[in-house]
């Protein structure tokens, strides 16, 4: 008999029988635990004897979901871009291992899944740790500054190491314990330590892509994150800031006044649509400025102070791009003055063959390009957007000004319609105005 059930205490399991092992001939047994009633029991070895038969048996493990996910992203790390790797076991060691990390992998289910989320809902934010003690009153002073001049964690991290020696090594997790400490107060609401809805999904996200493997590896039958229910993300609270053509006519105008070494950049970034890394990672050999060209094949990234090189986001994202007479004209007066800084570094300049890059020719690092911006926008009073926004300016231009959001679509590199008219959702009103009035002006007084 390849199954049967044994009683023991007041629980009843099911045993069954496997082939024999191969290497040694000795028989395999799996037990499978914890029915109330020799009725489930029952049930449960047909059921399982029915899927062993039809090749779909999965084997009870020990395995943790905490040493699942370690294997797992171990696997995936040479599939993915160091920013997404970096995301994932930040967001699975904080806010999954941290709290459902002990349970065996096997014993995962929707109602598991669905307490974590209300859990990391209600109260998902990690407590002040001690980490981040022994700065000085000048490093939280200078840290509060930055925040509220609009910087984000990574990049006031990033303008503290530079600012204050004695800030040499602080990271961004550092800084986040350290803001979340100076911020308490007693008689916090419980509330205001929840994560936020999008954030939940996001993890929801994660885990269904991990598990998915798992049942692609043969470690679990079925996903239990299909049948779980994540909280809807719904849209980030910053949603999408961009300049109107006014706003952003002024700001390169006050940087060609003020002879900004970037200048060709800001240019380049707002008449394209470039990601900030397609755009940092762009060569000479890729543009040419004859027939107003540019190819996206490499992009510059940077986690955390690490800056490496690597393909585009998407696969749409390897493209070409058309490049305006007045950007050209831009492009060849910043080769211009590349050549004459190359001939004053002289043997010391590293060529790259890099577009954008430092005096000595090596790359410019993300985080500090995206400063520099910010510095700019307060520098000249305008409204505040972030480097990205330049790229949210051109589509939202582009569209106002009726481009088809298939051409959009293909100049932004994203994968699909679908997220160029989720992204810009906010320029739909208006084009459904201008759709309205044109339409019924044709057979209407």
């Amino acid at each position: 008999m390849r199954g049967s059930v044994v009683k023991k205490g007041d629980r009843y399991f099911v045993k069954i029988e496997l082939d024999r092992d191969h290497a040694t001939g000795r028989r395999q047994q799996k037990w499978h635990s914890g029915y109330r009633t020799k009725r489930e029991a029952e049930r449960a070895r047909v059921n399982l004897l029915s899927k062993l038969d039809r090749g779909e048996y999965v084997e009870p493990s020990q395995q943790t979901l905490g040493a699942y996910l370690a294997d797992w992203l171990k696997a995936i790390e040479p599939t993915v871009r160091p920013s997404t790797f970096d995301s994932y076991s930040r967001n699975m060691r904080l806010h999954v291992i941290d709290h459902v990390g002990s349970i065996r992998l096997a014993k995962i289910d929707a109602g598991v899944l669905n307490g974590l989320y209300a859990t990391l809902l209600s109260s998902g934010r990690r407590s002040s740790s001690r980490k981040g003690a022994g700065y000085s009153a000048i490093v939280v002073m200078r840290a509060i500054e930055l925040r509220r001049q609009g910087l984000t964690l990574e990049a006031t991290a990033e303008q503290l190491r530079t600012d204050l020696p004695e800030a040499a090594h602080i990271t961004k997790d550092t800084l986040a314990s350290l803001l979340r400490r100076q911020s308490e107060r007693p008689g916090d609401d419980e509330a205001t330590s929840g994560l936020d809805r999008r954030t939940v999904n996001y993890i929801h996200t994660i885990l269904h892509r991990a598990l998915k493997d798992a049942v692609r590896w043969g470690r679990l039958l079925r996903n239990p994150a299909d049948a779980a229910d994540p909280p809807r993300g719904g849209q980030k609270s910053d949603g999408v800031h961009a300049w109107d053509s006014s706003t952003l006519r002024q700001f390169l105008d006050a940087s060609r006044d003020a002879n900004d070494r970037n200048l060709a950049l800001w240019v380049l970034l707002a008449t394209t649509g470039m990601r900030r890394g397609e755009a940092l990672g762009l060569r000479w050999s890729e543009v040419d400025l004859d027939a107003g060209r540019a190819r996206i094949v490499q992009t510059i990234i940077q986690t955390g102070n690490v800056v490496s090189v690597g393909e585009p986001k998407t696969a749409r994202g390897r493209r070409p791009i058309s490049l305006d007479p007045a950007t050209v004209a831009v492009i060849r007066a910043h080769r211009h003055r590349m050549l004459q800084e190359r001939l004053l570094v002289g043997a010391d300049f590293d060529d790259l063959g890099l577009v954008f890059h430092q005096p000595d020719g090596s790359w410019l690092r993300p985080n500090a390009v995206s400063e520099v911006f910010l510095r700019r926008v307060r520098c000249y009073g305008l409204p505040r957007i972030t480097l990205k926004g330049l790229r949210h300016t051109w589509a939202t231009l582009a569209l106002e000004q009726g481009i088809h959001p298939r051409v959009v679509q293909e100049r932004l590199g994203h994968s699909t319609i679908a997220i160029t008219l989720g992204i810009y959702s906010h320029v739909s009103p208006t084009l459904h105005d201008e759709a309205a009035d044109l339409v019924a002006g044709l057979f209407l007084d």
